[in-house]
């Protein structure tokens, strides 16, 4: 699969659903691989063909969403999920990634943003990761 056979929708944009509703940990909050606050989940990047969230865009800083960073990082970088999501990753990894613009979604490369993370894309042949929800406690 490539990703010129499918396309990756927010789930906000109210043209997808998940398949599966436990998939939907918008509103959790997002903590590092040290247990420090990065933001919560704004929003789900979601493939139009297995309808799966491939991407969390975690917002942080701001007040009340004003002024608030996004960042996209992939499912594979998730490391647990219950009350929260917790990453692989660091904080600063995160906050110095590049940042999301939701009203620029068809001008982005998802590509760069798995290799930001050491992440193998979904649509690449040999593509095995756990998906997130499997991670559930």
């Amino acid at each position: 699969m490539t990703t010129l056979q499918l396309r990756l929708l927010p789930l906000e944009s109210n043209e997808i659903d998940l398949a599966d509703d436990e998939d939907n940990v918008r509103g959790l909050v997002v903590l590092d691989a040290h247990d420090r606050r990065v933001g919560e989940v704004d929003d789900i990047v979601v493939d139009d063909v297995e309808r799966r969230g491939r991407l969390l865009v975690v917002a942080s800083g701001g007040v009340l969403g004003l002024g608030s960073r996004r960042h996209l990082v992939p499912v594979e970088a998730v490391a647990h999920v219950s009350d929260h999501v917790r990453l692989h990753h660091m904080d600063e990894e995160v906050l110095a990634a590049d940042e999301y613009d939701p009203t620029l979604r068809d001008a982005v490369d998802f590509a760069p943003v798995y290799d930001y993370y050491g992440c193998m894309p979904f649509w690449q042949a040999g593509h095995r990761s756990t998906y997130f929800h499997d991670r559930r406690s």
